[in-house]
């Protein structure tokens, strides 16, 4: 059974002050009222992919906008809005015990006015606006906004303490490198399934296509294959879904659901020996559907060694996902735990109750109104 995250205690992060979360199992179902919490949990388990790499959280402060293609905050914005907005200073606390290990994410610091060169700003700018600065801007320094403070972080008693500034023009730029990651993490949105691209991961192990082929003929048993062919025409890989009657499909022409299932096998496939993280798993997927893919969600994840994190809004999709597990011959044997969050208090504090998936699958009616929006 895979728990590669075995606790974790956020401090401060996002609207979420002194969480404390113990016993995480292999299938941990993230669940409660609206604005409780429930995906900042998810964005704060993001922190630990990488705790040494500052450009993982300015990622992580972005991912909420990715589909304001026009408009929407800049990275400082994004980035700034990662701190709790009721504390007096700014700071983003987060322990954990991964594999053993412990685990520790400081970010503390302060917003101040800073003075830049105006060349310097220029080449921060988009095309437009850096027209725009040119025009407007003299030889003076410019003011503009910026952060200035520390990253500290510790694993297994080894540290270091990275010094920090981002101004209002930076840029979310760099690629990742995932060898450097300490835990394989992986994130699916509720939009992610409707972005493409999921085929790569699927089509490299034979029998994990299979598996996926056989969740996709619970919506039609005529499709028999999953293929990547380039296009005559301009040469670009297509997806495509190889029909008995209708022949080679282009998968942008199939529904949501379909593609939310694919997303959900190439989301384990990438998280392999890690995690995989599952906001509103429930979103695309028809509730008659819930059994057989929570099911193959369950069990792929097992073959695979990936511990799953999930949110939901239903107490159906809960259902559904408890019942993945055979409690009358697992005796006390349970892969899932259900995480309820609250906040109450002047302070917001955000409080949580962990039960064990056999408790919660026994006392349905007694618990399911606390799990309910």
């Amino acid at each position: 059974m895979a728990v590669h995250m075995e606790s974790l205690k956020i401090g401060h992060f996002r609207g979420i002050h002194h969480l404390t979360v113990e016993n995480l199992n292999h299938i941990n179902i993230i669940a409660g009222d609206n604005n409780s919490g429930k995906t900042s949990v998810l964005e704060a388990l993001l922190l630990l992919r990488n705790p040494a790499d500052f450009t993982n959280i300015l990622r992580l402060a972005r991912m909420r906008d990715t589909n304001l293609f026009f408009s929407g905050p800049s990275v400082y914005e994004s980035f700034i809005n990662l701190f709790p907005k009721d504390m007096s200073g700014m700071e983003i606390t987060l322990y954990a015990v991964c594999k053993g290990q412990n685990v520790t994410y400081e970010l503390s610091g302060e917003q101040k006015k800073i003075m830049m060169d105006p060349e310097d700003v220029i080449q921060k700018l988009n095309s437009v606006n850096r027209n725009r600065m040119m025009r407007d801007s003299g030889s003076d320094m410019v003011e503009v906004e910026a952060f200035r403070g520390e990253l500290f972080y510790e694993i297994a008693g080894y540290g270091d303490k990275i010094k920090i500034e981002i101004d209002t023009y930076a840029t979310a730029s760099g690629r990742e490198i995932k060898g450097n990651n300490y835990l394989n993490i992986v994130y699916l949105s509720p939009m992610d399934h409707v972005r493409g691209s999921v085929f790569n991961r699927i089509l490299r192990s034979d029998s994990y296509k299979e598996i996926c082929l056989h969740i996709l003929q619970l919506f039609d048993p005529e499709i028999v294959d999953l293929l990547i062919l380039k296009n005559e025409d301009n040469n670009r890989s297509t997806e495509y879904i190889k029909h008995m009657t209708l022949g080679n499909m282009p998968l942008s022409t199939y529904g949501d659901g379909i593609k939310k299932v694919l997303s959900i096998a190439n989301g384990i496939a990438q998280a392999a020996g890690g995690i995989l993280l599952i906001d509103e798993i429930e979103t695309a997927i028809h509730s008659k559907y819930y059994d057989d893919i929570f099911r193959f969600l369950v069990k792929a994840a097992i073959q695979f060694d990936v511990q799953v994190f999930v949110t939901a809004h239903s107490i159906e999709a809960i259902d559904a996902l408890l019942s993945t597990q055979d409690y009358e011959k697992q005796n006390q044997a349970d892969d899932i735990n259900v995480l309820t969050f609250k906040k109450e208090g002047a302070k917001s504090r955000t409080y949580s109750r962990i039960l064990p998936g056999r408790k919660v699958y026994a006392n349905r009616e007694q618990f399911g109104f606390e799990v309910r929006l």
